[in-house]
Protein backbone atom coordinates (compact mmCIF):
# COMPACT_ATOMS: atom_id res chain seq x y z
CA UNK A 1 0.00 0.00 0.00
CA UNK A 2 1.25 3.47 -0.86
CA UNK A 3 1.04 6.44 1.48
CA UNK A 4 1.30 10.09 0.45
CA UNK A 5 3.51 12.79 1.96
CA UNK A 6 1.81 16.18 1.69
CA UNK A 7 3.49 19.57 1.73
CA UNK A 8 0.56 22.02 1.91
CA UNK A 9 0.46 25.70 1.07
CA UNK A 10 1.92 27.92 3.80
CA UNK A 11 -0.39 30.92 3.86
CA UNK A 12 0.65 32.29 7.22
CA UNK A 13 2.24 31.46 10.53
CA UNK A 14 1.72 31.16 14.23
CA UNK A 15 0.12 34.29 15.61
CA UNK A 16 0.86 35.94 18.95
CA UNK A 17 -1.94 34.08 20.71
CA UNK A 18 -0.60 30.60 19.90
CA UNK A 19 -0.04 28.64 23.11
CA UNK A 20 2.82 26.14 23.23
CA UNK A 21 3.11 23.23 25.64
CA UNK A 22 6.02 23.81 28.04
CA UNK A 23 7.56 26.34 25.63
CA UNK A 24 8.12 23.59 23.03
CA UNK A 25 7.39 25.05 19.57
CA UNK A 26 6.68 21.52 18.24
CA UNK A 27 3.79 21.09 20.72
CA UNK A 28 0.96 23.53 20.14
CA UNK A 29 -1.85 23.55 22.71
CA UNK A 30 -3.83 26.28 20.94
CA UNK A 31 -3.21 27.54 17.41
CA UNK A 32 -3.56 31.14 16.33
CA UNK A 33 -3.03 31.06 12.54
CA UNK A 34 -2.29 34.46 11.06
CA UNK A 35 -2.73 34.71 7.29
CA UNK A 36 -0.12 36.67 5.31
CA UNK A 37 -1.52 35.67 1.92
CA UNK A 38 -3.68 32.87 0.55
CA UNK A 39 -3.80 31.14 -2.81
CA UNK A 40 -7.04 29.33 -2.00
CA UNK A 41 -6.08 25.82 -0.85
CA UNK A 42 -8.31 24.22 1.78
CA UNK A 43 -5.42 22.46 3.56
CA UNK A 44 -2.73 24.76 4.94
CA UNK A 45 0.36 24.37 7.08
CA UNK A 46 2.45 26.25 9.58
CA UNK A 47 4.81 23.66 11.01
CA UNK A 48 3.94 21.61 12.99
CA UNK A 49 0.27 22.55 12.51
CA UNK A 50 -2.31 22.05 9.79
CA UNK A 51 -5.64 23.77 9.21
CA UNK A 52 -8.51 22.84 6.90
CA UNK A 53 -11.70 24.58 5.86
CA UNK A 54 -14.82 23.65 7.79
CA UNK A 55 -16.40 22.24 4.62
CA UNK A 56 -13.45 19.88 4.17
CA UNK A 57 -13.62 18.99 7.88
CA UNK A 58 -17.27 17.95 7.48
CA UNK A 59 -16.37 15.62 4.62
CA UNK A 60 -13.56 14.02 6.61
CA UNK A 61 -15.92 13.35 9.51
CA UNK A 62 -18.58 11.91 7.17
CA UNK A 63 -15.99 9.57 5.60
CA UNK A 64 -15.11 7.98 8.97
CA UNK A 65 -11.38 8.38 8.39
CA UNK A 66 -9.02 7.58 11.27
CA UNK A 67 -5.99 9.14 12.92
CA UNK A 68 -6.96 12.77 13.36
CA UNK A 69 -8.85 15.17 15.54
CA UNK A 70 -10.29 18.56 14.76
CA UNK A 71 -10.08 21.51 17.12
CA UNK A 72 -11.01 25.14 17.01
CA UNK A 73 -8.30 27.66 16.24
CA UNK A 74 -8.07 31.42 15.99
CA UNK A 75 -7.79 32.79 12.44
CA UNK A 76 -6.63 36.36 11.82
CA UNK A 77 -5.10 38.28 8.94
CA UNK A 78 -1.94 40.37 8.93
CA UNK A 79 -1.70 43.95 7.70
CA UNK A 80 0.14 42.57 4.66
CA UNK A 81 -2.86 40.32 3.90
CA UNK A 82 -5.31 43.20 4.35
CA UNK A 83 -3.25 45.44 2.04
CA UNK A 84 -2.78 42.84 -0.72
CA UNK A 85 -6.19 41.14 -0.53
CA UNK A 86 -8.67 43.62 0.97
CA UNK A 87 -11.70 41.94 -0.63
CA UNK A 88 -10.77 38.35 0.26
CA UNK A 89 -13.13 36.76 2.75
CA UNK A 90 -11.66 33.72 4.46
CA UNK A 91 -13.81 30.66 5.12
CA UNK A 92 -14.00 29.13 8.58
CA UNK A 93 -11.04 26.86 9.42
CA UNK A 94 -10.42 24.06 11.91
CA UNK A 95 -7.08 22.76 13.12
CA UNK A 96 -6.37 19.24 11.84
CA UNK A 97 -4.22 17.29 14.30
CA UNK A 98 -2.79 14.03 12.88
CA UNK A 99 -2.74 11.29 15.54
CA UNK A 100 -1.17 8.44 13.59
CA UNK A 101 2.59 7.95 13.34
CA UNK A 102 4.85 6.93 10.49
CA UNK A 103 8.56 6.97 9.78
CA UNK A 104 9.63 8.21 6.36
CA UNK A 105 12.94 7.93 4.56
CA UNK A 106 13.45 9.24 1.03
CA UNK A 107 10.34 8.00 -0.82
CA UNK A 108 9.64 5.10 1.55
CA UNK A 109 7.84 4.58 4.85
CA UNK A 110 7.90 2.08 7.69
CA UNK A 111 6.59 1.81 11.25
CA UNK A 112 3.16 3.01 10.08
CA UNK A 113 0.52 2.98 12.82
CA UNK A 114 -2.25 2.23 10.30
CA UNK A 115 -4.31 5.45 10.48
CA UNK A 116 -5.49 7.55 7.54
CA UNK A 117 -3.72 10.66 8.91
CA UNK A 118 -0.20 10.44 10.31
CA UNK A 119 2.56 12.75 11.40
CA UNK A 120 6.08 11.76 10.40
CA UNK A 121 9.10 12.14 12.65
CA UNK A 122 9.86 15.52 11.01
CA UNK A 123 6.28 16.84 11.43
CA UNK A 124 5.18 16.15 7.85
CA UNK A 125 1.61 15.12 7.05
CA UNK A 126 1.27 11.60 5.61
CA UNK A 127 -2.09 10.23 4.45
CA UNK A 128 -3.66 7.15 2.89
CA UNK A 129 -5.26 7.03 -0.55
CA UNK A 130 -8.71 7.28 1.07
CA UNK A 131 -7.76 10.50 2.85
CA UNK A 132 -6.01 11.89 -0.23
CA UNK A 133 -9.09 11.30 -2.39
CA UNK A 134 -11.23 13.42 -0.08
CA UNK A 135 -8.57 16.13 0.22
CA UNK A 136 -8.24 16.27 -3.57
CA UNK A 137 -12.01 16.67 -3.98
CA UNK A 138 -11.41 20.15 -2.52
CA UNK A 139 -9.00 22.89 -3.60
CA UNK A 140 -5.45 21.59 -3.14
CA UNK A 141 -3.60 23.27 -6.01
CA UNK A 142 -0.51 24.42 -4.09
CA UNK A 143 0.07 21.16 -2.18
CA UNK A 144 3.07 19.05 -3.16
CA UNK A 145 2.29 15.31 -3.02
CA UNK A 146 4.98 12.61 -2.88
CA UNK A 147 4.14 8.92 -3.20
CA UNK A 148 5.71 6.83 -0.44
CA UNK A 149 6.29 3.10 -0.94
CA UNK A 150 6.54 0.57 1.87
CA UNK A 151 10.15 -0.08 2.80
Amino acid sequence: MNLYLLEPEVAGGHGEQTIYEDGDFDKVKFLHYEFYGWLGDELLESTPCFIITSSLAKELVAANLTGYKLTNCLITTSEEFEDSSPDTELPEFKQLIPLGKVTTEDNTYHFWSGEDFCLSENNSLVVTQNALSILQSHTLNQCSITVLHKK
